[in-house]
């Protein structure tokens, strides 16, 4: 018998380290690589001395911080080829796989009441990868994944050990694990396209057992993911899990990887359903999902953590690959460019554990405006709240880059998310090499560079907010408009040999009304801008994540290690209303050419090459619990009108991204219509 059948992703995968980063996004992987992902595993206890490197520091049953940092730590070493993280990497895997139990367990449990199967999804992942990005490695990491993927099937079948719990067990008492179905078929359904015929049976068997398991517990996300289940409002008490805001990331595949195996349309068609759904109640203009810890519905008050920023990002670039649909692709950038370096100090030393939209101080809050985030988790810091954003957040930015190009068909390359980047491949018999310039997204000029022994089909996607001005500009200086007549993709046939390309996007300021509020955003391309609003800076020592009150030791190695609150500084406005009618662009520095260098980091305030001026004044804004309630249900305006400077989110750390609007007398404003 023949086996069964995946469905097929519309566009497959390249290799972990076969695209390489260019531009501001090395440089920004390159501050990460010198930051806190490069040396948890120099210092940090849930890494360093993590149970699975035979330590005995762990934050939870799930054991889960170490695979957390490996599944971040192999795409960020091999798209950057750092041969120092690659050795973290590789010294990670050799004692996990050196210790692997006789019976297939990876990990450091040692009883069955310990052992869940939760943590080594996330291991497998890291694993997948690595074997992707170290061909030298492919067949013992395959060997000992199949090893696992052994025991895991015994597991399962001895009444779902390890993934339902039973008396007496201890490895997922908050059910985790158990929300998590589909994380284990991420990597398997990869493992079942890469082995021996013989080999498949038992992985398909463990996936189809998983589905079963999540039924019996009641964890099925598409019962959650249907009108009258899924909450349209913030949690107030929260269905165990599902309403839980990662569980809600991740869940979004759920329907899409159950697709693949018994090709269901209406799984398929679900899933779209369920994206829709989780941004249009519960979404943050910054393209992440509000959830401080639990889904905080539309109010810009309620933060969305770091966590949530690079599991949607994962999430929807994999639905992307599997449907193609164009939103997917557009929600991933603007979760990239906004959401995750909004969560990341500029110098990537620092996070935060939850981001508001609004924000207009960085401190301990003096209430709770969040709904299970300690009044500290918005600070920039080590261990501002629970530590798996810290362990967690090196994933999103490394992995764009691992999938900033995708293969179509047998001799198609497609540029799908826009950022500067190099790949160089076997395409369909010929050898290709590609390399993209840009300032993308603070400006929209990608020029290509073309080296390829044969024709092969080249393929740009254009961004749903691109406007009918985008162009391409061939060799020899011919200009053609870039249409979608055929789709989200804009196709070229690139000749053999060497030749350029240059697209630009047409991009218009967006003023974009909030649903359910009269509150707007205002986006640019992809950024969104945000009032940028003046601070100071204090900062103490790192305190422990449990209270946030406890020093943890300090390192004269790492002086970077500090908790830093801001707040506006003396004369800062931050309760404005804005005229949408009087809008100019300013460009501190236009450079044109996409090969030229950005400010490193460009994340830092004033670093990003283009503000948006607008006319706004100050209006009545009420503080509860510590935050910038809501937003105003009318507009009491307060003094004169004036010129606020809106910037990009993540540059602006004290920043309001959902604002009123008011009709004010005209202002003289300083640079271009846009």
């Amino acid at each position: 018998m023949a086996p069964a059948k995946l469905v097929s992703f519309k566009y497959e995968e390249i290799p972990v380290g076969a695209i390489k980063p260019r531009g501001w996004v090395k440089d920004q992987l390159r501050l990460a690589a010198d930051g806190l992902a490069g040396h948890m595993f120099d210092f940090y206890r849930y890494v360093k001395n993590s149970s699975w490197l035979g330590g005995t520091e762990e934050y939870s049953e799930l054991n889960e911080a170490a695979p957390y940092w490996y599944n971040g730590i192999v795409p960020l070493a091999y798209t950057l080829d750092d041969e120092r993280l690659k050795a973290q990497a590789n010294q990670f895997l050799d004692y996990v796989i050196a210790h692997q139990a006789e019976d297939g367990w990876l990990g450091p449990e040692t009883t069955k009441e310990t052992r869940g199967l939760w943590a080594r999804c996330l291991l497998l992942l890291g694993m997948a990868a690595h074997a992707q990005a170290d061909p030298g490695r492919r067949d013992e990491i395959i060997e000992s994944m199949l090893k696992f993927t052994h025991l895991a099937h015994s597991m399962i079948q001895n009444n779902y050990q390890g993934y339902l719990s039973h008396e007496g067990d201890r490895f997922d008492p908050l059910k985790f694990g158990l929300a998590r179905a589909h994380e284990l078929s991420t990597t398997l359904q990869w493992l079942y396209e890469n082995v021996a015929d013989e080999n498949r049976s038992v992985i398909w068997d463990t996936m189809d057992l998983m589905w079963t398991g999540a039924e019996i517990g009641g964890r099925d996300w598409s019962k959650f993911f249907v009108p009258g289940a899924f909450p349209t409002s913030a949690s107030i008490k929260p269905q165990p899990n599902f309403q839980h805001g990662i569980n809600v990331a991740q869940g979004l595949r759920y329907m899409a990887q159950k697709y693949r195996m018994n090709h269901d349309d209406k799984l398929a068609r679900q899933t779209r359903e369920a994206v829709d759904m989780a941004f249009r109640h519960h979404g943050t203009p910054s393209g992440s999902i509000t959830s401080d810890e639990f889904l905080g519905g539309l109010s810009p008050e309620r933060g969305t953590e770091l966590c949530m920023a690079v599991e949607l990002m994962f999430s929807l670039s994999w639905l992307h690959r599997l449907f193609g649909d164009n939103d997917y692709a557009d929600l991933t950038e603007q979760a990239a460019f906004n959401a995750l370096p909004g969560g990341i100090s500029p110098d990537w030393w620092t996070h935060q554990y939850v981001t508001q939209s609004n924000q207009p101080w960085i401190k301990r809050l003096d209430g709770r405006p969040f709904y299970d985030v300690s009044p500290y988790g918005n600070i920039f810091g080590l261990e501002p709240d629970y530590p798996c954003c810290l362990v967690n957040h090196h994933q999103g930015l490394p992995k764009l880059v691992c999938s900033a190009f995708v293969r179509k068909g047998s001799n198609g390359l497609v540029h799908r998310f826009l950022i500067p980047a190099e790949t160089s491949m076997e395409l369909d018999g010929g050898h290709v090499s590609v390399t993209v310039d840009t300032h993308y997204p603070f400006d929209q000029i990608i020029s290509y560079r073309f080296t390829t022994t044969k024709s092969f089909d080249f393929y740009t996607r254009l961004p749903s907010w691109a406007t009918a001005s985008s162009r391409a500009n061939l060799p020899g200086g011919r200009e053609i408009p870039l249409v979608r007549d055929h789709g989200d993709v804009f196709h070229f046939t690139i000749p053999a040999g060497s030749s350029q390309l240059i697209v630009t996007l047409g991009t218009e300021v967006r003023v974009v009304h909030r649903p359910l509020s009269s509150a707007v955003s205002i986006y640019w391309g992809s950024l969104l801008y945000a009032l940028d609003i003046a601070y100071t800076e204090t900062s103490t020592a790192p305190t422990h994540w449990k209270k946030n009150v406890d020093p943890l030791p300090t390192d004269p190695t790492y002086p970077q290690l500090r908790d830093r609150m801001l707040v506006p500084e003396e004369g800062a406005e931050w309760r404005v209303a804005i005229d949408p009618s009087q809008i100019a662009i300013h460009w501190a520095n236009h450079d044109t050419d996409p090969a030229s260098s950005l400010p490193s980091p460009i994340y830092e305030r004033g670093a990003p090459p283009m503000v948006i001026l607008v006319a706004a004044i100050r209006i009545a804004w009420p503080v509860v619990n510590g935050a910038a309630h809501g937003v105003p249900t009318e507009v009491t305006t307060e003094g004169e009108p004036f010129v606020a400077r809106f910037v990009p989110f993540a540059s602006a750390p004290l920043h309001m991204a959902e604002v009123l609007t008011v009709s004010l007398a005209r202002l003289d404003l300083p640079g271009q219509s846009p």
